[in-house]
């Protein structure tokens, strides 16, 4: 896709601008505002959901993207984190934790069900949703095809929460997803970054 609009082709930025901040509704949201399905319903985002076919339109939009250029999609996807982030009100919940890890990683598995392991001394934290469903508010009820790019989403979200909270960037990846056929979502998060992420 062109960077710029050249006779009538949409460019890039102009496109994800609308198309992304559908994509960016990642299955994050939670008791606490985020990440979790208890809930769904009560969140902002699930008020502000879209209608079933700005759903259906999304789901036929991510395998295509999923057919070209992976990392390239994936690189414009995590950067999407910021309206659910800015919609859910979540830096007044990272606020509460900033410069207390331990407390923050206590909150998550209090009050969002995860299960979590911490490696102080690697700097490492394997966090586990614990939900066999995708909690994804935009993702219609019947789907089919590569829907794992909408996992990217939280990649950038779980970046923004955790790099608030640590001081520092961190890195994070989606290694388990239920939208890729494993059981759970699964995130690893490195707090002791080399390579900050470029989004």
């Amino acid at each position: 896709m062109n960077e710029t609009d050249n006779g009538g082709t949409t460019d890039r930025r102009s496109f994800f601008k609308h198309a992304g901040v559908a994509i960016c509704a990642c299955g994050v949201t939670g008791p606490g505002g985020a990440f979790g399905a208890a809930a769904l319903t009560a969140s902002p985002l699930a008020e502000a959901a879209p209608e079933p076919l700005a759903k259906k339109w999304v789901a036929t939009l991510l395998p295509l993207l999923a057919a070209g250029d992976r990392e390239r999609a994936r690189t414009m996807i995590r950067a999407c984190w910021s309206p659910h982030y800015e919609g859910l009100g979540m830096q007044g919940t990272i606020d509460k934790f900033r410069g207390d890890l331990p407390g923050f990683l206590r909150h998550l598995q209090a009050e969002w069900g995860w299960v979590v392991t911490h490696s102080a001394e690697q700097g490492l934290i394997l966090i586990d949703e614990n939900k066999s469903q995708c909690v994804c508010p935009i993702l219609p009820k019947e789907h089919t095809g590569d829907l794992g790019l909408l996992c990217y989403c939280s990649e950038g979200f779980a970046e923004r929460m955790f790099s608030q909270v640590v001081g520092a960037p961190v890195r994070v990846e989606v290694v388990a997803s239920v939208l890729r056929g494993d059981k759970s979502c699964k995130y690893r998060i490195d707090t002791r970054l080399r390579n900050p992420s470029p989004a």
